[in-house]
């Protein structure tokens, strides 16, 4: 593609921990206007991250023949030297109107920018070649990070640091693994547009996806295109402080449960986020009548 504009860069200071760099990216022949580029920091971030971050996005307006409306990058460098990647970058993009979510996680910020222009390159690919059943939507399933290092002492340190309603969308179960993998999540809460039924889909088992259902009474979902793993168990019944205590334990990265301290009893899901403690999702109360 040809450049016909060569990019500015300007700084617009903001209150708060961190400041905004906004970079009009190269204006091309098949776009009628530069992409903007807002970054994000927080914590000691090399002034070559930034470079990396201009140019990499660049290079994925280029190369993948789509529109970027725009594309909002945080680097961020957490200080706590009892985690295993404390670089953590992330990248929200307008992709013609699709919104992209990627996040990654290395020992510095220039690594975790490189991964996270592959996941994106990966990314914009997959929405070039799908076939409209969802299948080549959805990516190769993988590991959730670990972001405590494995001998950190968790006892009374680890808390629950965010908690956050959210309103469930009604979808079918592949729309469900589509957004998640859309949006770089490792769960996905829903409301499953065939059972009725609060349900979280998430990567895990034979097939690379599972979805667990609040109740399993309504059976599970019948228009599945993707190959998900249905759990045959409802989920258990917990106060956010046991759903913390058997994460716990277990070193699961996440937790669907039903939380008993809300009336009526609510969905919850508990993960574990960048900094090492937890952070709670929990469904908006149905409306009544």
């Amino acid at each position: 593609m040809v450049t016909l504009l060569r990019p500015k860069t300007y700084f617009r200071p903001v209150s708060g921990p961190c400041r905004h760099l906004e970079t009009p990216l190269p204006e091309t022949a098949s776009s009628p206007a530069p992409v903007t580029v807002v970054i994000e920091t927080r914590g000691q971030i090399p002034e070559a991250a930034h470079q990396l971050v201009r140019t990499g996005i660049g290079e994925l307006d280029h190369g993948a023949g789509l529109l970027i409306r725009q594309a909002r990058i945080r680097l961020t460098h957490l200080g706590d030297r009892s985690l295993r990647h404390p670089a953590v970058v992330q990248g929200n993009l307008d992709i013609g109107g699709i919104p992209v979510r990627v996040q990654t996680a290395a020992h510095s910020v220039q690594e975790a920018v490189h991964l996270l222009c592959e996941r994106l390159r990966e990314r914009l690919a997959r929405l070039l070649r799908t076939d409209g059943s969802y299948r080549g939507l959805v990516g190769a399933p993988r590991e959730s990070p670990r972001w405590r290092t494995a001998d950190r002492d968790i006892g009374g340190r680890i808390r629950i640091t965010r908690r956050k309603t959210v309103e469930l969308r009604r979808e079918t179960a592949d729309e469900a693994a589509f957004r998640m993998d859309a949006m770089d999540y490792d769960c996905h809460l829903f409301s499953d547009a065939d059972t009725g039924q609060d349900s979280m889909v998430f990567r895990s088992g034979p097939t690379g996806y599972s979805l667990a259902q609040l109740s399993v009474r309504s059976g599970p979902p019948r228009r599945r295109n993707l190959p998900i793993t249905v759990r045959p168990r409802p989920a258990p019944h917990l106060t956010p402080g046991r759903a913390a205590a058997q994460l716990d334990r277990t070193g699961l990265p996440f937790l669907f449960f039903a939380d008993t301290t809300t009336h009526p009893v609510r969905t919850a899901a508990l993960y574990e986020r960048f900094d090492g403690h937890y952070g709670l999702l929990l469904a908006r109360p149905r409306p009544v009548g």
